[in-house]
């Protein structure tokens, strides 16, 4: 894998050692929904995987797709579209179309996310990172904690704790 320089700390020389002057970053995990780009902070992801049976849960919220085995644990699929309230055509929703899981969360109760693929891991200064605009075309804000304008693209990082608060957990917590 090649790094550009772009994402190289600046190295400064003393005498015969080298510093490296590292700037405040911070990671993401990115993948893609329809025309959007999402993050999602590393430390909130647990793994990704490849496409998993979704096992569809009679009277489940909306945003529920029903439920994945991954190695024995049972975890709650989201549908992420439907969940944060992307708009996006029904037929692509109803086709039969494979998602790749985002496992995020805690390890206690992680939850799989379904995305339509997969991007990178990337390292973003935090002086890039803004607070979210007062409107992103067809996403429900709530979810939406904080973005960053790259050049070709609009990074949406998504509020974590909102993606996997459910009604019940509302209710007890």
């Amino acid at each position: 894998m090649t790094q550009t320089n772009e994402t190289l700390p600046a190295v400064e020389k003393k005498g015969n050692v080298v510093e490296m002057a590292i700037a405040d970053t911070s990671q993401f995990v990115t993948f893609y929904y329809d025309k959007h780009f999402f993050g999602l902070p590393i430390d909130d992801v647990i793994e990704i995987n490849r496409t998993l049976d979704v096992t569809p849960v009679p009277m489940a919220p909306k945003y529920v797709s029903g439920v994945v085995n991954l190695r024995g644990q049972i975890l709650t699929a989201i549908d992420l579209a439907t969940r944060i309230g992307l708009l996006c055509k029904k037929q692509d929703q109803e086709d039969g179309k494979e998602y790749n899981n985002v496992i995020m969360g805690n390890r206690e109760e992680p939850i799989s996310l379904l995305v339509e693929r997969i991007g990178d891991v990337m390292s973003i200064p935090t002086d890039k990172i803004e607070p979210p605009p007062d409107m992103i075309e067809g996403i429900d804000l709530k979810y939406v904690g904080q973005v960053c304008k790259l050049d070709n693209k609009l990074l949406i990082i998504l509020n974590s704790k909102a993606i996997e608060c459910t009604e019940n957990k509302k209710q007890n917590g």
